[in-house]
């Protein structure tokens, strides 16, 4: 039984389709867009930031915890599909160069950086994704148990390096891999067995209650250790600072990531909904809302939403109109072109895919 109604409905399109996924992807998504929007807010307000942060713990942990989940399909019986990998670059090159171009004509930044190795802006994600998807054929052999334990202990060490930065993503990509790992040896049976109406009342609990922790310790909770681009020193700690403990932050961050992504998951709904279709069109979204985002700090779009529970509101809407205007079929051709494109020397002759 659940708690959102879907009992009787099919949970696939005709294609096979899983529709739960897609409206996974779409909630997390218009999270993604959301806590854009409302970052400016969370100086003043104090319940945007709980918010902020509570968001931000989640989106992009499940959202690339989705993305190793259908990472399985890359290897199939020793043969990897590398288009996939193709495309990422295509679409990270294509995006970096299109940011970089409208943070210097549009937005008047002429002391932009121009090298491809420092992804722009929120591209770090599809650098990430390059780096995983390269990594795949040389470990997916290795045991799970092996493979998770290694990338927890190299994200938990990683902090103390303050030299990797933004370069190529690298902090960011070491960070984030127990979330592409535990997706990929994840089988969604595992969490529908346990799926019901008092694990998903248990799921609303545990988030608010979190939720509440939160804003009673907003200034416990280090910004820094939640977007994982910077290292212990420069996360500005307000606690555990000694040499020896940084690494408790990052425990820390992974346990709450982990938390909220299975409250996440447990409380999706399963059958098809009005926003099942968009879901499978977020990167389009990931990518073009940030043209918006760029534009919304640049020229202080936010300011009349400042210090009011309407104004933070209304962002909120403004947010999914965003993700839900950018999810329409229009702005998927480019993307649809751009994953035409082949980069011969890069790719195999047959049906893009080689044996490992």
């Amino acid at each position: 039984m659940s708690l959102l109604g879907y009992t009787s409905k099919e949970y696939k399109d005709e294609r096979g389709r899983d529709y739960y996924f897609d409206n996974a992807k779409f909630i997390l998504i218009f999270f993604v867009v959301l806590a854009h929007a409302v970052s400016p807010l969370q100086y003043t307000m104090p319940k945007v930031a709980a918010v902020w942060k509570m968001i931000n713990a989640l989106h992009m942990p499940c959202m690339i915890f989705i993305t190793g989940y259908f990472a399985k399909s890359y290897i199939r019986d020793g043969v990897v599909k590398t288009r996939r990998l193709v495309t990422y670059v295509v679409y990270y090159m294509a995006a970096q160069t299109a940011v970089s171009l409208f943070e210097y004509f549009v937005l008047g930044d002429h002391n932009i950086g121009k090298s491809f190795f420092f992804p722009r802006s929120s591209l770090w994600y599809l650098m990430c994704m390059i780096w995983w998807f390269g990594f795949l054929p040389y470990i997916y052999k290795i045991k799970p148990r092996f493979m998770l334990t290694g990338a927890f202990i190299v994200a938990m060490l990683a902090g103390y390096d303050n030299k990797a930065g933004d370069f190529l993503s690298v902090l960011r990509m070491v960070n984030h891999f127990p979330f592409f790992l535990t997706g990929y040896y994840f089988k969604k049976e595992w969490l529908f067995k346990f799926r019901n109406i008092w694990t998903q009342l248990g799921a609303i609990a545990i988030s608010g209650a979190m939720l509440v922790w939160t804003f009673f310790n907003l200034e416990v909770i280090p910004n820094r250790i939640i977007t994982c681009n910077f290292s212990y020193y420069d996360a500005n700690l307000k606690s555990m600072t000694s040499l020896p403990v940084m690494f408790v932050h990052r425990i820390c961050f992974y346990l709450a990531a982990f938390i909220l992504c299975g409250c996440f998951l447990l409380l999706v709904p399963r059958g098809k909904a009005f926003f099942t279709r968009f879901g499978s069109r977020t990167l389009q979204v990931y990518i073009l809302h940030r043209f918006l985002y760029l534009s919304e700090n640049k020229f202080g779009w936010y300011e009349p939403f400042l210090g009011s529970a309407k104004g933070a509101f209304a962002m909120a809407g403004i947010a999914l109109a965003v993700t839900l205007i950018l999810s329409l079929k229009p702005f998927e051709y480019p993307f649809i072109w751009l994953g035409k494109i082949n980069l011969t020397p890069f790719e195999t002759k047959s049906e893009d895919k080689v044996r490992v």
